[in-house]
């Protein structure tokens, strides 16, 4: 009787190992798109590149510009998000997140579904620098270059710009006087907002 169970237990083990090893191989292959192969990028423009550090309260991390990918040194394969955060690079470096990624999805008007979510950016890319043309949805490989960057603002910065347009449309205020010399920062007049035309060292 004990060896009768004994083989029922090794049956019941040896199903369970294949159904775990079967499991494992029969992960949807998500390298390529449906069609197979990697989708072509028909505008020419190349992957991101930009990337800044973050720092806020007591966290120091990394973010890619438009990459989908965040908190980490991917060229050193290191986590970057420190915290707390250190003061020189010989301290101890503590980090709490490894990686992060951008995903979301949708489905267009005839019901199929979209998605772009990046893993680590090693089988591809799904985000792209720059805005589409809200009409025929398309970009151009400059305008991508462009956009390649991070615009940094400080709460300074935006108070003194939002202070100048205020006196420049009192008439009792004189901005001579009360902003003297004042000239408007570069990323707040190539701020990325709709219908700004004015690009990064642009006019």
């Amino acid at each position: 009787m004990r060896k009768v169970i004994i083989k029922k237990n090794r049956l019941v083990l040896t199903v369970l190992t294949l159904l775990a090893v079967t499991n494992l191989y029969s992960r949807r292959n998500t390298s390529g798109n449906k069609g197979g192969g990697q989708p072509v990028v028909t505008a020419g423009c190349s992957n991101a590149v930009a990337n800044a550090s973050l720092q806020l309260n007591n966290v120091r991390t990394r973010i890619d510009a438009t990459g989908g990918s965040m908190w980490q040194d991917r060229a050193g394969g290191f986590a970057e998000y420190e915290v707390p955060k250190r003061n020189n690079v010989d301290d101890p470096k503590f980090t709490s997140i490894f990686a992060g990624a951008l995903w979301m999805g949708g489905t267009d008007v005839n019901g199929q579904l979209k998605i772009a979510a990046v893993t680590f950016r090693a089988d591809g890319n799904d985000f792209w620098p720059g805005p589409l043309d809200r009409t025929t949805a398309e970009i151009n490989s400059d305008q991508c270059s462009v956009f390649d960057q991070f615009w940094g603002v400080s709460r300074a910065q935006v108070d003194e710009f939002v202070a100048q347009y205020d006196c420049s449309q009192d008439p009792n205020c004189d901005v001579s006087t009360e902003f003297p010399g004042y000239q408007i920062p570069d990323v707040i007049r190539e701020w990325p907002a709709k219908g700004n035309v004015v690009q990064k060292g642009g006019a």
